[in-house]
């Protein structure tokens, strides 16, 4: 039965190879263990330590998904998709919360197409909440993840 489900999970998130994401998250330790997951998963990872560091990074312009730590110093994870929205980009987000999330928070994620978890998602979750993410995006024509797709097709 176990093989089953993994058989159907490769499935689900086949053809999403090297799909651009991004991650922040403050504790390096989190960040990396998640970004060495994702890079197992084939995910073309970009971390960043500070919300502030993904938005002086041009390149993040071009990664459809934002996985990030809604509680950080400074600009927190709302104010950072604000932000990337103000300059063009299209993506969603995969805000994860240390407590329980507001009301205004899980209204403002459902209006952008953002998604809300607990910090503590464990790989498979996160995995299949990214993969949801990229195929909202592609089922909506996202021009950002055509962009991402059509470059590794091409390279």
């Amino acid at each position: 039965m176990q093989r089953v489900r993994q058989q159907r999970f490769l499935i689900i998130t086949q053809g999403y190879e090297n799909v651009r994401v991004s991650l922040v998250d403050g504790d390096p330790t989190i960040r990396r263990a998640r970004q060495i997951m994702l890079r197992s998963e084939q995910y073309d990872v970009r971390s960043y330590s500070t919300c502030a560091a993904l938005l002086a990074d041009p390149v993040s312009r071009d990664y459809p998904c934002i996985v990030l730590d809604v509680g950080m110093q400074g600009i927190n994870g709302l104010d950072l998709l604000r932000q990337m929205r103000a300059t063009g980009w299209r993506g969603t987000g995969i805000l994860l919360d240390q407590d329980f999330p507001t009301e205004a928070l899980v209204q403002e994620a459902h209006r952008h197409g953002d998604r809300v978890f607990d910090h503590g998602i464990g790989d498979r979750a996160l995995i299949t909440a990214i993969s949801a993410s990229v195929e909202r995006a592609e089922n909506s024509h996202h021009p950002t993840l055509a962009r991402c797709v059509k470059s590794e097709a091409g390279a």
